[in-house]
């Protein structure tokens, strides 16, 4: 989609889930955070999203030596496709499953973040 690496998705789809009026940007250290990745893995990945028109830098209004990192409209855009498509994706794996194993799936699917979530605090 988008000629997009899975990795650059996956920030966009960050930065989207993680963003609102009041807070229009994320730092690197929040994002690396986020996505369980090294700050210079961000930052690569900024670079070139930043190149493509996606994401914009900023620097932080009380401290300018830290960088923020905000969509672009085009980047909006991008998520918001990327994110429906995924949601469509789910919805059809979760008819195909019926009721019954979709709901059982949902619940592993549970289980298995709540799991991860719980590695990642450790």
């Amino acid at each position: 989609m988008n000629g997009l690496t899975q990795s650059e998705h996956r920030l966009l789809a960050t930065l989207m889930l993680n963003l609102d009026d009041e807070h229009t940007a994320l730092s690197v250290t929040e994002v690396s955070n986020l996505l369980q990745i090294t700050p210079a893995g961000v930052t690569h990945l900024a670079n070139s999203l930043e190149k493509a028109g996606y994401i914009e830098r900023l620097s932080a209004p009380n401290d300018r030596r830290l960088v923020l990192v905000g969509l672009t409209d085009r980047g909006r855009k991008a998520a918001e496709a990327l994110i429906a498509d995924v949601q469509a994706q789910l919805s059809g794996l979760l008819n195909h499953l019926g009721e019954d194993d979709g709901q059982a799936f949902m619940r592993l699917i549970a289980r298995a973040i709540d799991y991860f979530e719980s590695q990642f605090e450790a």
